[in-house]
């Protein structure tokens, strides 16, 4: 069995976003939706024997989200420890890395899983953490790859980042994370039919969203994010995955306030929208 716990659910900024008055953030601090932090995920298999969690993608927020999540702090046997076993990158965007360097005081380097150019990218990160503990990089390829846990890995390339899905040795079950889509390639359309959870980029609703809060902003496929009403809607409600999630959320995405027509039309059609704690098991 697989669990997963969903950390953040927002995009870079987090929601509210620090300068930001739009309508999503001025509700959030009114405390009428909920806030939520930038992107990240916990993944392990459900075991006592393999109490070892992964986590996709390290965002700015992760001691906060460590600090929410008891299964990933530390435990009671010795001073210092982690059940952290490792993090893998989708790209080098900084909402996605920058959480590495939080993580710098820990006994043993970390392991990272990651493509070539996403560890090029973050050579900036790995002389500053060779200061502290370092990092143990760990390339990344499109066949499964065994964790010690139970669960098996594959990285799916897409233009400007990867999407990883996890399988549990055991029952079987799968589950994509693609928090960062440009495009459609024909790996990820059979990835989103052959899992049993799909969690993908909800960054925005349309192409020209930001460009309506902040004039000349780049258009959402300018920003490697395929846009949810015309780019990948009509793919995840054809999915038969048992569970389909809009995750990695801009703050200005009109699915984030309940009762939008947006939001029904998700609803109406089987798929959430991720929320900060939300615990799954498949």
């Amino acid at each position: 069995m697989i669990r997963i716990h969903i950390l953040g659910s927002a995009a870079g900024g987090g929601l509210p976003q620090w300068n930001c008055a739009c309508v999503n953030c001025v509700a959030a601090r009114a405390g009428k939706i909920d806030p939520q932090t930038q992107s990240s995920i916990a993944i392990g298999a459900d075991s006592e024997e393999f109490p070892k969690w992964w986590l996709i993608n390290a965002s700015p927020d992760l001691p906060r989200q460590i600090e929410s999540t008891t299964r990933l702090q530390p435990r009671r046997n010795a001073s210092r420890n982690t059940p952290i076993a490792g993090v893998f990158l989708t790209n080098a965007d900084i909402d996605h890395a920058l959480g590495l360097l939080l993580l710098r005081q820990q006994e043993k380097p970390l392991v990272v899983y990651a493509t070539n150019e996403t560890r090029a990218a973050l050579a900036w990160l790995d002389r500053t953490l060779a200061r502290f503990c370092g990092i143990e990089w760990q390339t990344v390829t499109p066949k499964f790859q065994s964790l010690d846990s139970g669960l098996a890995f594959r990285a799916i390339e897409l233009p400007s980042s990867v999407a990883f899905q996890f399988r549990d040795d055991t029952s079987g079950r799968t589950a994509l994370f693609a928090p960062s889509v440009g495009s459609f390639t024909q790996q990820l359309h059979d990835a989103t039919h052959t899992s049993d959870l799909v969690m993908f980029d909800g960054t925005f609703w349309s192409d020209g969203e930001l460009g309506r809060v902040r004039p000349g902003a780049r258009s959402a496929r300018e920003m490697n994010h395929l846009p949810i009403n015309d780019g990948s809607f009509d793919m995840l409600r054809q999915s038969p995955a048992r569970r389909k999630i809009y995750t990695h959320i801009n703050n200005t995405n009109p699915i984030l306030m309940p009762g939008s027509p947006e939001r029904t039309e998700l609803e109406q059609a089987g798929i959430e929208v991720a929320r900060d704690g939300l615990e799954i098991l498949l």
